[in-house]
């Protein structure tokens, strides 16, 4: 999707020229205000820059996707660069049903969040997905089509952040098209409780009210802690109930200094947790591995395929599809990506994209090899609408079974890799029995990445 509106070179240029190693001006994202930051990154998401889950942080991975928007459509000359961001966002048109990467990714953990849709996080539309983008549509107030546009996946990216605010205890200022209904339900918070605590101004917010999602309660004290009008930055008085789908959101709010709640991601209240990548295997290997997961049908893995092994392979790589495993890409040769120029890193994605697809009928959205990626391989990677995930540990041959185990306990939420698998379905047997008498999940690199991997 990160190719739908085109720059020139100039003014791509020129913008670049802003932009120092791994920094973005704060002048562009409101001081790196949390909420700031976060709508950017939710914008860009959508977009498909994968800027990551919304933490509200400049990170590296949010500088690559600020960066790569800017080599696209540079900066413009009047408009503020979040403004700039969220008109694109919001003008995007109907997206086809066949569009798969970061930007459906990101509305599938959102909607997760909500408990609209309970479908796999992977990064492909499907019939399920349009239905709970349905369903987010009659909530939101937009025409129920079950299709991402621009209204409705600028409603997505300013609720979405809206929900991490309120969680993160992040200081919010309510902004043009917001309605309590819909603050409320983006919270998670009863819509009588969230008037009582937001009753400055009747049941209307007013553009820059600073919103009480999550009312203090002492023995002591009212139960309904009003704004305190003093600390709050002058407003103007206008209203903030158009409706949603006019919104273009660039929160204007306070640094917050409020303490974050536990992390709220996918699955974070399950232990232990992992994903656990398998790493360009023999033909053995996953045949053993489909025989193991006769008996462990829920010990599904991430399967990095090289694009010349998949089409070496068709037969087994619609087994692989088939089985409910995740298969992600590890580049087309094998070759590390680390090595290459960045016409070889376009053309190991591209031609691995096209492999993977042929040969299963989906459109890989991650790629992953067992060597960390460097910080400009992922720039690339990234603008190419595929999401890097690098290991957090990598177990080699020795004492397998037993390293890999401990491996995946010890590293909750990570991505454990294994550059080796066993050519029999009793080894795979000894290491997923072993698991399941700790009561391990196993994670999708989706779910990892939803949840801040």
């Amino acid at each position: 999707m990160a190719g739908i509106i085109s720059s020139t070179m100039l003014s791509a240029a020129l913008s670049l020229s802003l932009l120092a190693p791994n920094t973005i001006p704060q002048s562009w994202i409101q001081g790196h205000d949390p909420v700031a930051v976060a709508t950017v990154q939710a914008q860009l998401d959508v977009l498909g820059y994968n800027a990551g889950p919304l933490t509200g942080q400049v990170t590296p991975n949010f500088y690559h996707s600020v960066a790569n928007f800017v080599t696209q459509f540079g900066i413009g000359p009047k408009a503020s660069f979040t403004t700039q961001v969220a008109d694109i966002v919001h003008t995007l048109p109907a997206l086809p049903s066949y569009v798969s990467g970061a930007s459906v990714l990101a509305v599938q953990s959102w909607l997760q969040e909500w408990k609209l849709y309970q479908g796999a996080l992977n990064g492909r539309m499907s019939p399920a997905l349009s239905q709970s983008v349905k369903k987010f549509q009659t909530i939101a107030g937009l025409s129920a089509t079950g299709v991402l546009n621009g209204p409705t996946l600028s409603a997505l990216a300013h609720l979405a952040t809206v929900r991490v605010a309120a969680h993160k205890r992040w200081t919010y200022a309510a902004q043009p098209g917001d309605k309590m209904r819909l603050l409320a339900w983006a919270a998670g918070v009863p819509l009588k409780t969230f008037e009582r605590a937001n009753a400055e101004h009747g049941t209307l917010l007013w553009v820059g009210q600073p919103v009480v999602f999550y009312p203090k309660v002492s023995a002591h004290t009212n139960p309904i802690q009003k704004p305190d009008k003093r600390a709050s930055s002058p407003r103007v008085k206008i209203p903030a109930h158009r409706d949603l789908s006019s919104v273009q959101s660039q929160p204007a709010a306070q640094s917050s200094s409020g303490s974050s709640t536990p992390s709220t991601g996918v699955l974070s209240n399950l232990q232990p947790i992992a994903a656990f990548v398998l790493y360009d295997p023999q033909k053995a290997v996953i045949q053993a591995l489909l025989s193991a997961q006769k008996r462990y049908p829920h010990a599904l893995i991430d399967v990095a395929i090289t694009g010349e092994w998949a089409l070496t392979h068709t037969r087994l790589m619609k087994a692989l599809a088939k089985s409910g495993n995740e298969i992600i890409m590890d580049g087309y040769s094998g070759v590390s990506l680390n090595t290459l120029p960045d016409w070889g890193i376009r053309q190991e994605v591209t031609w691995s994209v096209k492999a993977l697809s042929q040969t299963t009928g989906q459109t890989p959205v991650f790629i992953s090899q067992s060597v960390p990626f460097q910080s400009s391989v992922l720039g690339e990677i990234g603008a190419q609408n595929v999401i890097a995930l690098s290991p957090s540990v990598v177990v080699t041959q020795s004492h397998w079974a037993t390293v890999m185990v401990h491996a995946l306990l010890d590293h909750p939420e990570g991505v454990v890799g294994s550059v080796y698998g066993p050519q029999s379905s009793q080894g795979w047997d000894r290491v997923f029995q072993r698991l399941a008498t700790d009561h391990f999940v196993f994670l999708t690199l989706g779910q990892v990445w939803a949840n801040g991997g």
